[in-house]
């Protein structure tokens, strides 16, 4: 009997350790992947005398209809169906970016900047106060009816005669509501709430690819106005060609930034359409002239990332897109989106003297190893600017 339970043993081992040699390790402990069109090709010519592969192609993604999306089932001796596996195939060649951008992006809902006293019979009152908004709060509402301009805010504030109305504002991605109470400014003889508005944030950050169709991908994360990453609720964008004009030098705790300077008219040279936790994404008008200075580039996917020397694509002064040398120290297995997939060193001589490191800014600077586009720079660690996080270029594209 107890033979009997050796031999199961050891056929059950056997046949685990099969299953494991002719499944890649990254493919067997997950459910979904995403690969280039070269690793793809790759994985279906591999072959082994144990599994046979059926593949059945799925709709295209709705997100993205360059996004082609397979089923792969992998059956013992075609008989037993061991594993199901979902595989995405993104764009194998792009452009790869390094230029600085200038970013417009249309909210929903007005962005709360400041507030100020307001002159009163009572006195000087800054209605804010009694509220629980903050610097950074975008309010998307005013007594339940949505709010996109200014002027909407100022028709319902006069219209108010000094009654209090309710603000919904978004932070940090959740919703509240608070009260504010319109005062009676006797300087202009009308109500005010005291509070300084923008409908629109402005920032500047740097493009990472451009595919064949002119879409884009930039930054690697979300433009947000805070430090959760929470992606600012959009209604569009543009974009625009900046010139970086200085480099304020971070400190430990602080980041650094690029200062940038860009015209916002209808110079526009793209859209922005989606800001997400992988970056701000859009289209450029005139593909063949903002590419023409740019390298069109085999993309390496997740698997192809690995530890060791590298180069970053980055405009830190002027216009001019140069390449630096890092160290990736880490990659992370990921089975989800995170722009956290890989730590960067920067060891390039020069762009330690501008920069000090990693600066704000430099977000979406792509990232090459072996002449292929595998990533961006998306954060600095802020004890240590000449270290950071890249995020892999599959979960961009």
């Amino acid at each position: 009997m107890k033979t009997k339970r050796i031999i199961l043993f050891l056929i059950i081992s056997i046949i685990t350790i099969v299953i494991l040699i002719s499944i890649p390790f990254n493919l067997f402990f997950t459910d979904s992947i995403i690969l280039t069109e070269d690793e793809f090709n790759k994985l279906m010519s591999s072959n082994s005398f144990i599994f046979d592969k059926i593949v059945e192609q799925c709709s295209t993604s709705e997100v993205d209809d360059k996004l082609n999306e397979y089923a792969i089932k992998y059956k013992l001796f075609n008989l037993f169906n061991i594993k199901n596996l979902k595989v995405s195939v993104i764009n194998n060649e792009v452009y790869a970016g390094g230029k600085a951008l200038g970013f417009v992006v249309n909210t929903r809902g007005l962005i709360v900047v400041g507030c100020n006293y307001i002159l009163t019979r009572e006195g000087r009152v800054c209605p804010m106060e009694s509220t629980t908004l903050e610097v950074g709060d975008v309010i998307i509402a005013i007594n339940g009816k949505d709010i996109v301009t200014m002027d909407d805010m100022l028709n319902i504030v006069n219209s108010s005669n000094g009654e209090a109305i309710e603000l919904t504002y978004v932070r940090s991605g959740n919703t509240s509501i608070t009260s504010i109470t319109p005062v009676f400014d006797i300087q202009t003889n009308s109500f005010k709430l005291g509070l300084w508005l923008k409908e629109d944030a402005m920032g500047v950050g740097t493009i990472t690819y451009v595919d064949t169709d002119a879409n884009y991908g930039a930054l690697g994360h979300a433009i947000s106005l805070d430090n959760t990453g929470t992606p600012l609720d959009i209604t569009g964008g543009s974009v625009y060609d900046c010139n970086v004009v200085g480099v304020k030098i971070g400190s430990v705790g602080q980041a650094g930034q690029l200062l940038g300077a860009f015209n916002v008219g209808d110079n526009s040279i793209g859209t922005l359409n989606k800001n997400t936790e992988n970056g701000a994404f859009g289209t450029i008008f005139n593909i063949a002239d903002y590419t023409q200075d740019m390298k069109l580039m085999k993309v390496g996917g997740t698997n192809t990332v690995k530890p060791g020397k590298a180069k970053i694509l980055s405009c830190v002064s002027g216009t001019t897109v140069k390449e630096y040398d890092i160290d990736i120290i880490k990659t992370n297995y990921q089975g989800r989106s995170n722009n956290r997939s890989m730590v960067i060193k920067i060891t390039d001589p020069e762009l330690l003297r501008t920069t000090g490191g990693i600066v704000q800014g430099m977000s979406g600077s792509p990232i090459i190893q072996d002449g292929k586009l595998v990533g961006a720079v998306t954060h600095v660690f802020l004890n240590d600017a000449t270290k950071g996080f890249g995020l892999f270029i599959d979960w961009m594209i």
